[in-house]
């Protein structure tokens, strides 16, 4: 823990710098808010990324945007990303410190609140947005749970041990939402459509 403090107040250093006249303005602006509204700009800052992930995948697919779709992700990713990830982030920083801090920090995110908070609210808003009933949702979330988490493993073990060793806390929140573009984006592909589940399930002609 103490090797990475010190790269971590130099990141913390660098960030708390912005404001000063050599910094880009939006960066300006945008620490302002994170500082004076942190809850509303994390959630926009989530709903932002999530929209613009999903629509990137919507039209790579098919050249159109489905709106239902894109609410069910923005609302899966403004529940998580800007409201219950702050705290929980705090609790794990909190409750996990000294020797391999980093380590047990990111297997307790990993391998407890991404299956056990993360992936049923994504299953859920994705699901019920988009119009499934709730054992259609159940059954989606089975049928497709083990590839995702098995994804979502080789994406965020290493984001997430980057983020807790290195990234200041006022800035977890941001620097995860700005990883979850990546992540947003792979998601809508693989399993962002109910539709395309649904005929799947269902092929024509059966």
């Amino acid at each position: 823990l103490h090797r990475c403090a010190g790269p971590a107040q130099m990141l913390n250093t660098a960030l708390a710098s912005v404001g000063h006249s050599s910094a880009p303005l939006l960066l300006t602006l945008y620490d302002q808010a994170l500082t004076s509204h942190p809850l509303e700009t994390r959630v926009a800052t989530a709903a932002s990324l999530a929209f613009a992930g999903d629509a990137v995948a919507q039209w790579s697919q098919s050249r159109s945007y489905d709106a239902r779709r894109g609410v069910s992700f923005v609302a899966c990713e403004t529940c998580f990303r800007g409201i219950l990830q702050p705290p929980i982030l705090l609790w794990v920083v909190a409750t996990f410190a000294g020797r391999l801090a980093t380590a047990k920090r990111v297997a307790v995110n990993q391998f407890v609140v991404s299956p056990l908070v993360y992936f049923p609210l994504f299953w859920l808003c994705t699901g019920v947005i988009q119009g499934l009933s709730l054992g259609e949702t159940v059954s989606r979330a089975r049928a497709g749970f083990r590839k995702l988490y098995s994804r979502s493993l080789l994406y965020w073990l290493p984001v997430q041990c980057v983020q807790f060793s290195l990234v200041p806390q006022r800035y977890k929140v941001v620097f995860l939402s700005v990883a979850g573009l990546l992540w947003t984006t792979l998601l809508s592909v693989v399993a962002g459509s109910v539709q395309r589940w649904r005929q799947q399930r269902h092929p024509a002609g059966d």
